[in-house]
């Protein structure tokens, strides 16, 4: 193995137009000056004009902002009204629903007196009542008359009320005598469907 050595000295003269690694003698001065020149003269020149318009931005920012803390703080005092006001709608909403129960009772609900009003108004003179009941929607009548023919008129006049449905039947109750104090009466039991109380 042979190893070889440099005694020579070398020759280490100063080289100007090299520092920290960049070669100096490759820089163009003449795009380096007005490179320089952009960024030291025009930057101050460009924030000279636009300062007047920088300051208003800013003023209008700080006004800005200052009007938004105050809408702020002036919202959170209706946060308590917000809350009533959803607390009233929901009530309202139950209410509403209660209301509706009652109407829903009060149609279903069934008072007779319009139907008995009709009843005493279209009755004829010579037929009388002695049992009237209503069950439901289902109506029973039962008496005297002195004719075939006042029944008739009758069980016509209950056919064409709004308050029946129409079908009407007759019958001859057989534990009705038909001799009263020696007269002649006909007896008579007459059966409908209530189909409306209103």
């Amino acid at each position: 193995m042979e190893i070889k050595v440099n005694l020579l000295p070398s020759d280490r003269r100063a080289n100007f137009t090299e520092f920290g690694g960049i070669k100096l003698n490759l820089i163009n001065l003449k795009l380096l000056i007005p490179f320089f020149l952009a960024v030291y003269l025009i930057e101050p020149v460009i924030e000279s004009v636009y300062s007047g318009d920088i300051e208003r931005f800013k003023k209008a920012s700080t006004s800005n902002n200052s009007k938004y803390r105050k809408l702020r703080t002036e919202s959170r005092k209706y946060d308590s009204i917000k809350t009533q006001v959803k607390q009233l709608n929901e009530q309202e909403k139950q209410l509403a629903e209660k209301i509706q129960v009652v109407k829903e009772i009060v149609d279903k609900r069934q008072n007779p007196f319009k139907v008995l009003k009709y009843i005493a108004e279209n009755i004829p003179k010579d037929v009388w009542l002695l049992e009237l009941e209503l069950d439901d929607k289902r109506l029973k009548l039962v008496g005297y008359s002195k004719s075939w023919k006042s029944i008739g008129q009758f069980i016509e006049n209950l056919k064409t009320s709004i308050f029946f449905n129409g079908n009407v039947n007759y019958t001859r109750p057989s534990n009705l005598s038909p001799d009263n104090n020696q007269q002649k009466f006909e007896p008579y039991e007459i059966t409908t469907n209530v189909v409306s109380f209103k």
